[in-house]
């Protein structure tokens, strides 16, 4: 469902409460299989191969720098010294490069306005038990204050944490919507149950 400003929620979930207010939920799945996918990699991949390519890379060109000016300390020493760093660097850009793809993810869902925010992604238990990309999203929902859902391979949902109820400027979270005043109309003509 589109919002004034451009933005899409993949599902909103509306209803009216016993004091005629109107509570909507957003729920984003867009990014799902994305996410899914980097929180896997990085589970059975950490960080890549190509860090140590880069590495033995740079220990190679530094070697070779290092033989050709006939300096025997130099070349024991410096090679060893600049491959460390060119690995931690690499490793580090590539930890920072996938954080972000994270982040990118939760601040398209945050855009989305509603009373409570969802972020759902189809991965496994198994996936996410000692994933540190998957405790930093765990972080990066909590601070933003949206809800996290994991669905497993056998259809397990498995709730990870309660989003914060957000607090609206306008009247409600439906005016944001394009179709806003035909999901309070739609609302406001009949009892519609939740299930």
């Amino acid at each position: 469902m589109p919002t004034y400003k451009g933005t899409f929620a993949d599902a909103l979930f509306a209803y009216q409460k016993h004091d005629n207010c109107f509570f909507a939920v957003s729920l984003n799945i867009s990014a799902s299989d994305k996410l899914a996918r980097l929180l896997s990699t990085y589970k059975k991949r950490g960080l890549g191969r190509s860090r140590y390519l880069t590495a033995a890379s740079i220990f190679g060109a530094a070697a070779f720098l290092c033989y050709l000016t006939g300096n025997w300390l130099m070349m024991a020493l410096i090679p060893a010294i600049l491959a460390v760093a060119g690995f931690i660097l690499h490793s580090n850009l590539r930890k920072r490069y996938m954080q972000q793809q994270l982040k990118a993810a939760v601040d398209q869902l945050k855009q989305q306005p509603a009373d409570h925010q969802w972020l759902g992604l189809q991965v496994s238990s198994l996936c996410w038990r000692g994933n540190a990309m998957a405790d930093y999203l765990s972080k990066l929902c909590e601070r933003k204050g949206i809800g996290l859902l994991t669905v497993g391979k056998r259809s397990r949902l498995t709730l990870r944490q309660e989003p914060r109820l957000a607090t609206c400027r306008r009247t409600d979270f439906l005016s944001y919507y394009t179709q806003g005043d035909n999901l309070r109309r739609e609302l406001s003509d009949q009892f519609m149950r939740v299930a």
